[in-house]
């Protein structure tokens, strides 16, 4: 690749957690291995406060979701593309008492610019590289291991990505923003994603609503089983008792609805 990620590149990144340097840390490759992960979603679940090892799976994709945050806006704002393997991914591990919002750290920081030609090529290359290698292998693995469905993993990507195009980059000139943002959702194969024939997150882009703004989930993502109040963009507050699903820890409704 040759070219590596300049000090104006991380700080621009720093907002989304990227670190040159972070401390105790875990190599996310580690997660596919059964035993590393069996103890790892434990301690997570012990360290956040979650139920269940199938609530931390969710968590874990929300806070790991910022790696699609990383690159698409390197992508997007900078014709730069970065080196997502797996093994070359480092996060900070989870401590009990404190907030999990984990810092990322590349161990290989170099990069590749568009060198100009057929951007839609290069730019297939680098949905691949983040969806069908990097994201899809942890998505299957967490639904067989921790029976989580990866339709509510899927989302759990989606509106991070939602929200950089939507919130993040809204007012940015460049061109790339809003044609790159079409493309993930209305252009991009579902081979980009891993092994699917259609595009697994158009499904979640919906109309906002025109109350207050928000787009409501298909699924819910379970914070709210961390003491949490329900999120105003879940689609189950309207099925709740108590707080807590009618179906309690079987397969929701709203997860059933999208299948």
């Amino acid at each position: 690749m040759g070219n590596t990620l300049k000090e104006n590149d991380l700080s621009a990144l720093h907002k989304y957690r990227l670190r040159s340097d972070i401390g105790k840390s875990f190599n996310v490759a580690n997660l596919l291995d059964k035993r590393f992960v069996t103890d790892f979603m434990k301690n997570l679940a012990f360290s956040i406060a979650a139920p269940s090892e199938r609530t931390a799976a969710s968590i874990f994709i929300k806070r790991y979701a910022f790696i699609a945050v990383i690159s698409l806006f390197a992508m997007s704002t900078s014709n730069k593309k970065m080196n997502l393997s797996l093994k070359n991914i480092e996060m900070e591990e989870p401590e009990r008492g404190k907030d999990w919002l984990p810092m990322i750290s590349l161990k290989d920081s170099s990069i590749e610019e568009w060198n100009g030609k057929d951007r839609n090529e290069w730019r297939k290359g680098i949905c691949r590289d983040l969806f069908a290698n990097n994201l899809y292998p942890l998505i299957e693995y967490f639904e067989k291991t921790f029976k989580v469905s990866k339709l509510i993993l899927w989302e759990n990507i989606a509106v991070y990505l939602f929200w950089l195009y939507e919130a993040e980059l809204k007012d940015s000139e460049n061109p790339n923003v809003q044609d790159d943002f079409h493309f993930l959702i209305m252009e991009a194969e579902g081979n980009l994603f891993g092994r699917y024939n259609l595009n697994p997150i158009q499904k979640y882009y919906s109309e906002k609503n025109s109350i207050d703004e928000v787009r409501i989930r298909k699924t819910c993502c379970f914070t709210y089983q961390l003491g949490s109040k329900r999120c105003k963009t879940c689609p189950c507050t309207h099925i709740t008792k108590d707080g807590v699903c009618y179906d309690g820890e079987s397969f929701c409704g709203a997860v059933r609805s999208i299948n």
